[in-house]
């Protein structure tokens, strides 16, 4: 990552009041580690994560989160596919629809990402409990759907927590509005048309109907 990357990471931080620079410091170049991880495994994953950390503030402020949260979700959302190190490349990478057993593999990515970041987030003095509990789950929860039949825990509707709710929402804008291996970027005009059908079904609607509305 650039100095300009690791200063904005380092501004995203919730820290804990009693944290020492030389912790958050230590903290900041564990996480900057992972996200470069990332960019060599998946080449746009660092653009990709930054334009959903900006939708996801956005959509955040819209909702009324308070200051604290929102940098939590704007970490949580940086973070949100750090799992993907667990998939392999040629799936990452492949020109085309994946076949269900690499739908299965690449289903792990949650999981796995809240395995890589919960002994870092832990760890570290420089972080307080709820912003680990909601970056975890945000990284965990943001493939699940609101008619519960998401991964990787099923759940639905408010059981989802916001941040996740929040985050696949931007996730599922950007994705669409981005190209890919397998095709070309949506409009978007069709990218919103997209996120409206599936409101109520995959995204909570209310979060849904903020963003069509902007």
């Amino acid at each position: 990552m650039t100095a300009l990357e690791l200063a904005s990471l380092d501004a995203t931080l919730p820290a804990a009041p009693s944290a020492r620079a030389a912790e958050r410091g230590r903290l900041v170049r564990a996480l900057a580690s992972l996200i470069a991880q990332l960019q060599a495994w998946e080449r746009d994953a660092t653009d990709h994560a930054r334009e959903v950390a900006a939708l996801s503030v956005d959509l955040a402020l819209r909702v009324g989160v308070v200051s604290d949260e929102i940098r939590q979700i704007r970490l949580g959302a940086l973070l949100h596919d750090v799992g993907k190190l667990a998939v392999p490349d040629e799936i990452l990478a492949k020109p085309g629809p994946l076949d269900v057993g690499e739908w299965e593999l690449m289903r792990r990515h949650p999981g796995a990402g809240e395995r890589y970041l919960e002994p870092v987030l832990e760890r570290s003095e420089a972080v307080t409990h709820g912003c680990v509990e909601t970056v975890l789950a945000i990284v965990r929860s943001h493939h699940e759907r609101w008619d519960g039949r998401g991964y990787p825990d099923r759940l639905a509707g408010e059981e989802i927590p916001l941040g996740a709710r929040i985050v696949a929402v931007a996730d599922a804008f950007q994705a669409m509005t981005e190209r890919r291996p397998y095709r070309s970027p949506l409009s978007r005009t069709a990218a919103l048309a997209e996120l409206s059908r599936g409101a109520g079904r995959q995204f909570d609607p209310s979060l849904v109907s903020l963003l069509t509305a902007a």
